[in-house]
């Protein structure tokens, strides 16, 4: 009896050991899965942007329900559910959240392509954010663990521009497949290729050791936690600033493909190969170029993290401007590929920066602060706004309300970069990495 119960142990660890051993946790690797969790999490998330027009008038509804639909619905949940998930990351398996939650956004997505009314469209949009809440916070505090302060903001960097492609690249072929086969079939299958990449994530990733110190730090109270990170004041300014750059950057994005089919009479092919390819380009080259700035202008002063997007953030709206007043709709994308380049490459190194005020056990919980405000002020209440706005005005101005209801979100990316700067004002007392 013994040596049969010592041979199955033996078995059993053999076992263990052999399918630990297929796992990796080589950053490279883990960084390419993670910026490809990232493409699918932005595309599953604004995909419903491009499909706006025609969703609306088969379910017809008004702007302010889409609006409500592309943001509120999805932020909702989103929010609600990042702290309790982000607790789970920073005590948990962190390889495992990710890979249950895509496949449950991926699911929820599909479904969306299914439903026949408002409530129904709403109910499934909010199930999509149930499944991203736990995405960020752990990929984050992933990267935190495998990539040393000098080389976050790039890594960081890597990952956001896999979200960019997902808003961009992803939505031009949401686009074409919308074209051709119809909305309700774009939706199904963005969601449903999420999954393999789940199961690809759950069976290869290894979960990077924590320190010694992790399990006991980590089994502090989530009120003492959040005590302990509202008190740094650079943290707060940096989540303050790029929630309120989300509120303007959520309320345009959600609404560009439709100021195109509108005012420049774009189809819905052309809108997703021309604005998904502008915002691409855009997007993806500027949000590397941030990364790979810092690694050259951070080791000179560790503020210019915070100085970067304090920039960055108000020149993006010396180029947006005159692209929602321009009539020629190729002189439009022009001035936006030079926003969007100059715009994303502020937002990851906003992103990067809020770790260096972050213990390695409080990542998440501090990265799920940062969403649950952004989503809430940004994906929440940006797209819902821009609607409202553009039904307020639709009876003087027609077709043309939604262009001026665009025009009011570019306050924000200044708002933002005041407090960013000062963020870097008391940085120095406060930095911890």
């Amino acid at each position: 009896m013994a040596l049969m119960s010592f041979q199955d142990r033996s078995v059993a660890d053999f076992t263990a050991d052999t399918a630990m051993s297929t796992r990796v946790s080589a950053p490279a690797y883990v960084l390419a899965l993670l910026t490809t969790v990232s493409f699918f999490n932005y595309l599953d998330r604004m995909v419903i942007a491009i499909l706006i027009e025609p969703i609306k008038r088969e379910l017809v509804l008004s702007d302010t329900q889409m609006g409500l639909i592309a943001g509120f619905a999805f932020a909702m949940l989103y929010a609600l559910l990042g702290l309790p998930l982000a607790r789970i990351a920073d005590r948990g398996s962190r390889v495992t959240l990710v890979s249950i939650c895509l496949v449950i956004w991926s699911a929820m997505t599909a479904v969306t392509g299914l439903t026949r009314n408002f409530l129904e469209l709403f109910t499934a949009r909010v199930g999509v954010g149930v499944g991203e809440a736990g995405c960020v916070p752990a990929s984050h505090s992933l990267l935190g663990d495998l990539f040393p302060r000098e080389r976050r903001a790039f890594a960081i960097s890597i990952f956001q521009a896999g979200g960019t492609l997902g808003q961009s690249a992803g939505l031009a072929l949401a686009g074409a497949a919308a074209q051709v086969w119809g909305w309700r079939a774009a939706l199904v299958i963005t969601g449903l290729v999420g999954i393999p990449l789940a199961l690809l994530i759950f069976f290869t990733v290894r979960e990077p050791p924590r320190s010694e110190g992790h399990a006991q730090a980590s089994a502090e109270s989530i009120q003492a936690t959040l005590k302990a990170l509202v008190a740094r004041t650079p943290l707060v300014h940096i989540v303050l600033g790029v929630a309120i750059a989300a509120f303007g950057s959520y309320g345009m994005s959600q609404w560009l493909p439709a100021f195109f089919v509108r005012v420049h009479g774009l189809s819905l092919g052309e809108v997703g190969l021309y604005v998904g390819a502008t915002a691409a380009i855009g997007g993806v080259l500027g949000t590397v170029f941030g990364g790979y700035a810092l690694t050259r202008l951070g080791p000179r002063d560790a503020r210019w993290e915070l100085w970067w997007p304090m920039i960055m953030f108000a020149v993006f709206m010396l180029f947006m401007l005159p692209s929602f007043l321009v009539a020629d709709w190729k002189v439009a994308l022009g001035f936006q590929l030079i926003a969007f380049f100059i715009g994303s490459s502020g937002a990851g190194v906003a992103l990067s920066a809020l770790q260096t005020y972050v213990e390695p056990h409080r990542r998440a919980t501090a990265i799920a602060i940062l969403l649950l405000m952004s989503s809430l002020f940004g994906l929440g209440l940006g797209p819902v706004t821009v609607g409202a706005i553009s039904d307020y005005l639709r009876p003087s101005l027609g077709s043309e309300s939604l262009r001026y209801a665009l025009m009011g979100t570019l306050c924000m990316p200044i708002w933002a970069s005041v407090h960013l700067w000062l963020a870097a004002r008391s940085s120095k007392r406060w930095s911890l990495s």
